[in-house]
């Protein structure tokens, strides 16, 4: 299941280095993918009687032969793009990450140096320039990423994985408030599950994912999400294309 990240949290699972964590190849999915399309609709129930498209919007995500994501998009009902991000990697580094919003570049990072288990970038956003350092360090399963601008720090996360590298938690911490997020899994590593809470707030947000159709792979072409009252949220469908 894709999580569709906030611009800042996206670059920390972008940027890696030795010894820290890293998204699973193709995003988890089995098989060499090269092309994942989402299409999001409104469920069956909430649509029931409408003239127009179930669709509320369409993601997609492109990976290299690595199975690093090298471009990403949010789309709205006719495909037209609203957000997209490229990447461009180095190996496991990635050494330039341009996000755009309505055709606009509104986020750029460059690669400058890595020093040991730390690496730094020239981010640009909004015509300004500041220096981006990204520190990363782990204990057992236990993954922390500290990213700091101009040496003051902007946002600390911690990724509590399995022993396939899935992860578990993932708490992020940005302007004095952390959010949490709990996955739990099915035997194929899809969520099934998924926990949100944030500081502050009273009680959790939970969804659930149930899956109904896979392809020769073993990838769901189909998923639908359910709020905690077992009310419809979204229905997926996904297309799948792959490297030869």
């Amino acid at each position: 299941m894709k999580r569709i990240f906030p611009i800042i949290t996206l670059l920390l699972l972008l940027v890696s280095c030795n010894k820290s964590y890293q998204d699973p190849p193709f995003g988890g999915m089995y098989g060499r993918v090269e092309k994942v399309t989402v299409t999001h609709h409104e469920p069956e129930v909430w649509h029931a009687g409408s003239k127009g498209t179930s669709v509320q919007f369409i993601t997609a995500s492109a990976y290299d032969m690595e199975g690093h994501e090298i471009c990403s998009a949010v789309m709205d009902t006719i495909g037209r793009i609203k957000s997209e991000a490229e990447n461009v990697f180095d190996g496991d580094i990635c050494v330039r990450s341009v996000s755009k919003v309505n055709g606009h570049i509104a986020v750029q990072l460059v690669f400058r140096s890595q020093k040991k288990n730390t690496l730094e970038y020239d981010k640009t956003s909004l015509g300004k320039t500041v220096r981006m350092s990204v520190s990363k360090s782990s204990f057992g399963r236990t993954f922390k990423s500290v990213v700091s601008e101009d040496g003051k720090v902007i946002s600390i996360s911690k990724i509590k994985t399995d022993k396939q590298g899935f992860p578990l938690e993932i708490s992020i911490t940005e302007n004095d408030v952390t959010t949490v997020e709990r996955n739990v899994f099915d035997e194929r590593h899809n969520v099934i599950e998924k926990h949100k809470s944030t500081q502050g707030q009273e009680g959790e947000d939970i969804t659930y994912i149930r899956y109904f159709d896979f392809d020769e792979h073993g990838n769901w072409r189909e998923a639908r999400a359910f709020n905690k009252n077992a009310l419809p949220i979204e229905v997926m469908l996904r297309e799948i294309e792959y490297w030869e």
